[in-house]
Formats: structure tokens, C-alpha cells, sequence
């Protein structure tokens, strides 16, 4: 588990997290080049994880082998008992496949996608530089990759189901950087009071509410996805700037950012940060009853 949680911190990092700013918008230009785009989606994941807040002894420390080994340490420690609160909630959703359920509801809704796409390829392997030169190699004049990355999470605090997607095109000859990125946020309304108590509610009644809210969560990411290469990151056309609350998984904070959508439970935003962010509303954010 502790070496699944690494491969999936290092989604970001694979896919151009060094390049700025966060948000790559596509140009007119370069969209009027396109006909085609080829899909590729890869989800990692088939079961959730915990997010856990790694230990910075080192950065405290000034750095060096001994912080590092110190962090290393209690990170490990923070995971298992983490996973000792999730045991019994792991057992209630054994036959939960994330994976299953994403690629299913993407290979259908992708055909809503502003731009022409072709055959999707769907896979659980992340790619290195070598094949992203290699996928874009193989494109045809007037095509462009599409690649699709989501992943997703119960919050530190176990209250929040959240996901993440990062979504970037790349084009033949071009290698270092996407044409085109956006980062996508979805955050549940909260459950429970925290700790043990939060995991009691998602897994109770063979773990209804967490069913329900992961097939809502990847019916909003798909919205998300469809909906994000229109969107400008131009402050004038988002309209006025705002603030929105949203749950670290350590304290309640608020981002800062333009809303670009709203429904009578939920609100889409673009963030100052880049990213377009799906929230609950404060309304209907309240403690979850069961």
C-alpha cells in the first residue's frame, strides 16, 4: 500500500508538473490543427486510499540522510494505522472497482467530447518519456494524444472523498511539455466528524454512501473532463473572483477562484491555482446522518 501511495503522488510529476503555469490552454491555432484525437486513459487505481500527511523532519532538520530516514519512518508508521482504521472498510467494499466503473462511463461519455475522438486505449500502467515518444510518433497528420489520468482518495482526515485528474494532449515532434493541461478537483460533501467515526458512515450498509458517492464522483470528473478544454484561464472571462471552501483533509480553508458553474448541491470553479475545481456547497456540505 505505502508503495501504491508513492506511484500515485508521482501521477503529477510524470505528467509536466516542473512546466508553468498549472493550466495549459489550448491555442485556436493549435486546436484548428487537430481533427482527431486518440485517447489514451490510464487509471491506476481499483481500490481507494487514504491520504497521509508525510512527515518534513528533514525540511525542519535542514536536510540529510538521518531527517530523511526519520520521515521515511514515520510516514510508514502514519500509513499502518491508517490502514488499521480502514480494515474493516476495505472488507465492505471488496467487489468496489474504480477502475471498472471510470472506463465504463468515459469510453461512453467521450464521445461528447468538444473535439473528434477515436479509439480509446485504457490502461492500469502509467508511461515513461520513451512511450509518450513512441504514442506520438505513431500519430497521423491532424491527430493529437489525448491522455487521461484520474485517481482518487478518502481525505487525511477520512471525511472527504476526493478525486483528481489531470488531462493533457500532445502532439507529434513535441515531447517536453503538453500542448494542452488541465487538472481536475472533485471534493465530496463531507461525512462524520473524522477519524474512525467518518470510516463508520462510508462503510455502514455495505458501504452505501461510499458506493454512491464514488459513481457521483466519477459522473462529475467525466463532466469535468468534457467541459475543461473550453475553459479559458483569462481572468475577463471568468468573471468575478471569489472565495470557496474546501477541506485539506487538515483544517477547512478557503481557495480562491471564478465560479464557472453551479447546481442547486454542487459548484464548479476555475482556481487561482489552475486547477477547475467541482465543490459541494456549504448548504448541503453538513455533517452526513446514517
Amino acid at each position: 500500500m505505502l508503495k501504491r501511495n508513492i506511484a500515485l503522488l508521482l501521477i503529477p510529476l510524470l505528467l509536466g508538473a516542473c512546466a508553468t503555469p498549472l493550466r495549459v490552454n489550448l491555442t485556436t491555432e493549435q486546436r484548428a490543427k487537430i481533427s482527431e484525437l486518440k485517447p489514451r486513459v490510464i487509471v491506476i487505481q481499483d481500490e481507494v486510499i487514504a491520504a497521509v500527511m508525510p512527515s518534513q523532519v528533514s525540511m525542519a532538520t535542514g536536510g540529510g540522510l538521518i531527517g530523511a530516514m526519520i520521515d521515511g519512518a514515520i510516514t510508514n508508521k502514519r500509513v499502518q494505522e491508517s490502514q488499521k482504521i480502514m480494515g474493516p472498510f476495505y472488507a465492505a467494499i471488496e467487489n468496489v472497482d474504480y477502475r471498472k466503473e471510470f472506463d465504463g462511463v468515459i469510453r461512453q461519455e467521450l464521445a461528447k467530447y468538444p473535439i473528434k475522438t477515436g479509439q480509446i486505449v485504457s490502461t492500469p500502467r502509467m508511461f515513461n518519456n520513451a512511450e509518450l515518444a513512441r504514442l506520438t510518433d505513431e500519430l497521423q497528420p491532424g491527430q493529437a494524444l489525448l491522455v487521461i489520468v484520474p485517481r482518487y482518495f478518502l481525505t487525511m482526515d477520512f471525511r472527504n472523498l476526493d478525486s483528481e485528474a489531470w488531462v493533457t494532449m500532445w502532439v507529434k515532434g513535441q515531447t517536453a511539455a503538453p500542448i494542452h493541461r488541465g487538472v481536475l478537483y472533485y471534493q465530496s460533501k463531507p461525512v462524520g466528524t473524522g477519524g474512525k467515526a467518518s470510516i463508520d458512515l462510508w462503510a455502514a450498509g455495505n458501504a452505501e454512501l461510499f458506493r454512491t458517492t464514488m459513481h457521483d464522483s466519477v459522473a462529475e470528473m467525466t463532466k469535468l473532463i468534457l467541459m475543461e478544454v473550453e475553459v479559458s484561464a483569462t481572468p475577463a472571462k471568468t468573471g468575478e473572483s471569489k472565495l470557496f471552501a474546501f477541506n485539506t483533509g487538515v483544517q477547512q480553508v478557503e481557495i480562491k477562484g471564478r465560479q464557472l458553474q453551479e447546481t442547486a448541491s454542487r459548484t464548479v470553479m476555475l482556481g487561482d491555482d489552475g486547477k477547475i475545481y467541482s465543490l459541494p456547497k456549504a448548504q448541503s456540505a453538513a455533517v452526513a446522518q446514517r
